[in-house]
């Protein structure tokens, strides 16, 4: 039985501008590792794979929950014609985070230079707004409670 999310792992060209998007999220690096083949590589199904492992721990989350971030070495490809903020295409689609003031959040993401990707909406009494974070992808801010007012 499922009893929480776990982490979330996100592969990046430059771990360094993540690291600092995700700590503008209260996420601290926690344990940093240099895979260079061994069993976290076969267990990937990418024996050769050489890349960093960062692990990024929610300060204070009950129950724990990371971000890890991959880097390759090299990096790997990407397909330009693929932009992972489009939420159309198939797999990864969006990492939400739930907050208790939204409207705080989004100024304390705008100030820090955080592209907004949506007007705040208000969806099965939730607030919601889109982010686009490290390596284009896309990020969720919810707020449960009431609707949403005008201000």
């Amino acid at each position: 039985m499922i009893l929480n999310p776990d982490h979330v792992t996100i592969a990046v060209a430059d771990a360094g501008p993540a690291i600092e998007f995700f700590a503008l999220f209260g996420f601290k690096k926690d344990h940093v590792a240099t895979i260079d083949g061994g069993l976290p590589a076969r267990y990937m199904g990418m024996p050769d794979m050489k890349a960093q492992h960062i692990t990024l721990a929610l300060e204070g989350a009950v129950p724990h929950f990371e971000i890890q971030l991959l880097e390759f070495d090299p990096p790997s490809e990407t397909d330009p014609g693929a932009h992972p903020t489009n939420l159309r295409k198939r797999g990864f689609n969006h990492l939400a985070f739930r907050v208790d003031d939204i409207e705080a959040a989004t100024a304390h993401l705008v100030a820090n230079g955080v592209t907004v990707l949506s007007d705040e909406m208000d969806y099965i009494s939730r607030k919601l707004r889109l982010f686009e974070g490290p390596e284009g992808i896309t990020l969720e801010l919810v707020q449960w409670g009431g609707p949403v007012t005008s201000g």
